[in-house]
């Protein structure tokens, strides 16, 4: 009997001396395993599991390991390839780049960045925009960004000589802090340098004022000449059949009705120097707006009265609008006379405008010519005639909408319009009002006359 138990208990741990041996291999191989996911995860990504470390059935995990791996490191050093070439770009660029976190602290900064502000890299990193960048504008449109995601442009004086255009470009993130289930934004901030640009525009506006300004005393000379021959050929009634004296005259007659056309022309460059001179500097103060009107009709009236316009003003409430009167007079003397010009006898040209909520929206309509679809987008650009031969006959100088948009703008508003070739255009244009009494609501009445 005691043989028996002996001769059993031995066959019982021969049996289980397989499985002991088994499971220490399977541990080993688990303990080896989890030991190279370690490694990789450290960023030791040649790791490699290979089966003569362990002889047994396990070649295919070794195999899917290594598979693993392979592509891992092969993903790792695509990645840091690239990352090598976007940070040479970066620090090579001439344009500054620097990366905002959403907590609004600066995460990177190239090298351009660091010039133009004359602040070292080290000086940045992981410190809050608002330590950095010492304007208020900025830091406000900054965390603007971060916040609601805006685009934001402007340009930005660093220093004397140096003129920066700074465009923050909002990234969607999640928002790092754990406690907050929105989201927030990473702001990308670009910064180009334009100084160069902006002295050239300088040195061009410069050379077209003196240019202009020498121009006007021969021009006014061939005109007070040839306006004195004029009344001399239209004094002497015994020499007008003469075909010679009548070639005369209208040899005369077109020298001054182009010097005409050229005063205005050095008349229009030197407003428009101006106005770039002074960059958009105005002292505006609060205006009748419908004052204003009534001034640009009395002056306009002879005119639209020979070619047979009508010049109205639509019945709107009285409104007080921030502007600089004479300039202002200028804008609606260019877009009626512009409005005139184009119309055919017998038109209209109604002035109106809509109160809204902190502006008004002026309007100068009419129902002539109308403008090409194609070219709405470049009538303020100076020089541009739609219709060229009219403009000429009529004695424009294709300045006078850049001159509108230029002088809106410096008032701190937008200027546009809307044609349909054929039926006529509407001139619009926007300026902050200053009256409280009135509702947000448009106003568009009756017309007058």
């Amino acid at each position: 009997m005691m043989m028996f138990l002996v001769g059993a208990l031995v066959g019982i741990a021969l049996m289980c001396i397989p499985v002991i041996v088994r499971a220490r291999r399977e541990r080993a191989v688990r303990l080896h395993l989890v030991e190279s996911m370690n490694a990789i995860g450290e960023g030791r990504h040649d790791v490699r599991m290979y089966p003569y470390r362990n002889r047994g059935g396990q070649g295919a995990v070794f195999q899917a390991f290594n598979r693993m791996g392979e592509h891992i490191e092969q993903t790792f050093a695509g990645l840091s390839q690239e990352r090598d070439i976007l940070r040479h770009i970066l620090q090579n660029m001439t344009t500054g780049v620097i990366y905002l976190r959403s907590d609004g602290q600066v995460q990177m900064v190239n090298d351009a960045a660091a010039r133009l502000f004359r602040r070292p890299v080290e000086q940045w990193q992981d410190r809050d925009h608002w330590t950095v960048f010492r304007n208020y504008n900025l830091g406000a449109a900054i965390d603007h960004a971060l916040l609601f995601g805006n685009d934001w442009a402007e340009e930005h004086v660093i220093r004397e000589g140096l003129t920066v255009l700074i465009r923050l470009v909002p990234i969607s993130s999640s928002a790092r802090t754990q406690n907050r289930n929105d989201h927030a934004h990473d702001v990308l901030m670009l910064v180009t340098d334009v100084s160069e640009w902006r002295r050239l525009e300088h040195m061009r506006s410069e050379f077209v004022a003196n240019v202009s300004h020498e121009l006007k005393t021969p021009i006014a000379a061939i005109r007070g000449f040839a306006e004195t021959l004029l009344d001399e050929d239209e004094g002497d009634t015994e020499g007008k059949e003469d075909p010679g004296a009548q070639m005369r005259t209208k040899f005369l007659r077109t020298i001054y009705d182009e010097s005409l056309r050229m005063g205005n022309l050095v008349q229009d460059l030197l407003e428009l120097s101006k106005l770039e001179a002074t960059d958009g500097r105005v002292d505006p103060v609060s205006v009748d707006l419908q004052t204003v009107v009534d001034r640009s009709f009395e002056r306009l009236r002879h005119t639209a009265a020979n070619r047979g316009v009508d010049l109205r003003l639509a019945a709107a409430p009285r409104v007080n609008v921030w502007a600089d009167p004479d300039m202002l007079l200028q804008v609606f003397l260019n877009l009626l006379s512009n409005a005139i010009h184009y119309s055919s006898e017998g038109s209209t040209v109604t002035v109106s405008w809509d109160v809204l909520i902190d502006r008004v929206k002026v309007h100068v309509r009419d129902n002539g010519i109308g403008i090409p679809k194609e070219s709405l987008g470049r009538v303020f650009e100076r020089f541009y005639r739609v219709h060229k031969d009219r403009s000429r006959a009529s004695g424009g100088t294709g300045l006078g909408l850049a001159i509108v948009k230029h002088i809106v703008a410096a008032h701190g508003g937008e200027v546009g319009v809307e044609s349909v070739e054929g039926e006529g255009s509407d001139f619009w244009f926007t300026l902050s009002r200053l009256d409280t009494n009135l509702t947000g609501a448009s106003f568009r009445m009756n017309e007058r006359g």
